[in-house]
């Protein structure tokens, strides 16, 4: 893993990070994209405000991947609580690798996990499909 104090002073790259982004999310982002996280004093508010830090390509992918697992965890919740209230397990599934690893780990954070599963090749029974997309990617969800 790159660290932020191996890069050049010019090269280094500050990414603030909105409220409400569960610390479960920045610290998979920060083990995946290498980058660093700190906390910047904001002179006019007084208080401080987190930041994470590398080269402008990890934070690059950090914007992209912070994205991926919110949305994902945002999907996952719903499709859970759905399949709790009908009293089924959605099985989820992907072609997209990275998308795959983020919805495996994300499934971990989610309440109702046990109505979840992410399958590694598409089923071969004929099961009602929903199609749905997740920033660009296709997710195909069986009921």
């Amino acid at each position: 893993m790159e660290s932020y104090e191996e890069t050049p002073l010019n090269d280094t790259v500050e990414l603030p990070i909105k409220p409400g982004i569960p610390q479960s999310i920045i610290v998979r982002v920060m083990e995946i994209c290498g980058v660093e996280y700190k906390l910047k004093d904001a002179n006019m508010l007084d208080n401080k405000y987190p930041v994470l830090c590398g080269s402008r390509e990890n934070i690059e992918n950090a914007k992209e991947y912070l994205k991926l697992f919110t949305e994902s965890r945002l999907l996952l919740r719903d499709i859970a609580r759905l399949a709790r209230r009908f009293n089924t397990v959605a099985k989820i599934y992907t072609e997209d690798d990275d998308l795959k690893y983020i919805m495996e780990i994300v499934s971990q954070d989610v309440t109702n996990r046990d109505k979840l599963e992410v399958l590694d090749k598409v089923p071969e029974s004929k099961e009602d499909c929903e199609t749905l997309d997740l920033c660009g990617k296709k997710i195909y969800v069986y009921v």
